[in-house]
């Protein structure tokens, strides 16, 4: 607790001395213009980079002092945040090439769903993806006979007291992606951590033979992971 007081009293300082700075300078160029005050433009530019860059070393220097490997965190965080952008688009760009009835607007939900669901149960992004084309080619308004609803098919009358354990509280919900997605990731997520492996994890899913499922789910994965490599804008770059 004390550590974040003081990263936040550390940043207010930095940020109150930015903006002192550039009020500053603002002042200055009022103060000077109406008097018809020239200045040369080299000068001008060579004091703005010298200004800008004496800041810049204060600054890195004042943060990395008090806040060891904060850079790195910075770092990490721009990393990750990209990663997790592209993943979204890449899948909204598969979702539409495998079933062309879904919306751009409807494709970036399911896709942004599956990408955050996918993290907050623990189920490997991939896996989601596979499933839900699997089971409904992405529509979130599927239902089977057997009365298995939205993206990822899940059985209210199986699974409502879990799903309702956790948030989702009437049947027709499932219809909407996010909680569609939802309910999909948090039941394949109990089944995976209960199995001895992925494969019997996915039969329970599925709820009949775990090795025609598989090569289901094995197909999808590979429809998915060929569209990725060929689509992905995200590249690692090396520091």
């Amino acid at each position: 607790m004390l550590h974040n007081f003081r990263r936040a009293i550390i940043l207010l300082f930095l940020s109150s001395f930015a903006i002192f700075m550039l009020s500053s300078i603002g002042m200055t160029a009022l103060f000077v213009t109406p008097f018809g005050i020239q200045w040369e433009q080299n000068w001008k530019l060579s004091q703005a980079e010298s200004f800008i860059s004496d800041w810049n070393y204060f600054a890195k220097g004042f943060v990395s002092e008090r806040l060891p490997g904060f850079d790195n965190k910075l770092t990490e965080v721009g990393t990750t945040y990209s990663k997790y952008r592209s993943d979204v688009e890449t899948l909204k760009g598969f979702i539409q090439a495998q079933n062309g009835s879904i919306s751009s607007k409807t494709a970036f939900r399911i896709a942004s769903a599956i990408k955050h669901y996918s993290l907050k149960y623990g189920v490997p992004f991939d896996l989601a993806i596979a499933v839900a084309h699997t089971e409904s080619h992405f529509n979130p308004n599927a239902r089977s006979n057997y009365g298995a609803l939205g993206v990822m098919q899940v059985v209210w009358r199986v699974h409502s007291a879990l799903l309702r354990e956790n948030g989702i509280f009437e049947e027709n919900l499932l219809y909407q992606p996010e909680f569609g997605v939802a309910a999909g990731c948090l039941v394949l997520s109990g089944y995976l951590r209960d199995s001895v492996d992925t494969q019997t994890a996915l039969g329970r899913y599925y709820g009949g033979d775990s090795s025609v499922y598989w090569e289901r789910i094995s197909r999808s994965l590979d429809f998915y992971q060929r569209h990725s490599k060929l689509n992905s804008n995200y590249k690692v770059v090396e520091r």
